[in-house]
């Protein structure tokens, strides 16, 4: 009986594993054609039975970290380059996990705005579906900010530019999904999404680079390549 169980278990977690193949593409290009979209659907799908939530995409936590262990085999597997930490970072498990959780800073704290904005009280169950939601938005943008920090760090001269561009292009569509989400899901003016976007930005950048600094504690860092 606990054979046939795990193997059970054991095709569910295949299942799962391999549609991922489909969906996470599926799911990346709703968020970028629909961002708004796909932020009504976040929220909607958590008032669902949990066994029928997220059936035509990935669930936004695991959306979001497939996209950051992706991009980390790509810059450790492909480009060969990486940072080298001593202690408690210098296994890359825990390293990838404090990506996660930097990047996670900015859905979370968006959320924490959304929920203040619709007049509700900041509890566990009033915050998960807007953290939920801003998970969609903010997987292109780290998908972007990624890709311009793995072009940042190569030698040809043309990188430099491109990852600038790539950054500044990504930080954009960033800031303009954010403040079209204030003004049709909260019922904000222009100027005060604007606003609320220019904070959530600036508190998450200096949040992200604070878990970054507190890690370094840990031990040096070093680049290699």
């Amino acid at each position: 009986m606990d054979f046939m169980n795990l193997l059970r278990s054991a095709e569910l977690l295949l299942y799962e594993v391999v549609s991922w193949l489909v969906f996470f593409p599926l799911t990346l290009w709703r968020c970028l054609r629909h961002p708004m979209a796909m932020i009504a659907y976040a929220e909607q799908e958590l008032t669902r039975p949990p066994e029928e939530q997220f059936s035509e995409a990935l669930s936004p936590p695991i959306f979001l970290f497939l996209t950051l262990m992706i991009a980390h085999m790509v810059q450790r597997g492909v480009l060969h380059n990486d940072a080298a930490f001593e202690g408690v970072l210098s296994d890359q498990r825990n390293l990838l996990i404090l990506r996660a959780v930097a990047f996670s800073l900015f859905p979370l704290l968006l959320g924490i705005q959304h929920v203040r904005l619709s007049g509700q009280v900041l509890s566990r169950k009033t915050l998960r579906p807007m953290f939920y939601a801003q998970c969609y938005v903010t997987v292109p943008f780290v998908l972007m900010l990624d890709l311009a920090m793995m072009l940042g760090t190569l030698e040809p001269v043309w990188t430099g530019p491109t990852a600038l561009a790539i950054f500044l292009l990504g930080l954009g569509w960033y800031a303009v999904a954010l403040t079209r989400g204030f003004m049709i899901h909260r019922n904000t003016r222009l100027r005060q999404a604007m606003g609320q976007t220019a904070l959530a930005l600036v508190i998450g950048a200096l949040c992200f680079f604070g878990v970054f600094a507190l890690s370094l504690l840990s031990g040096p860092v070093t680049i290699g390549s």
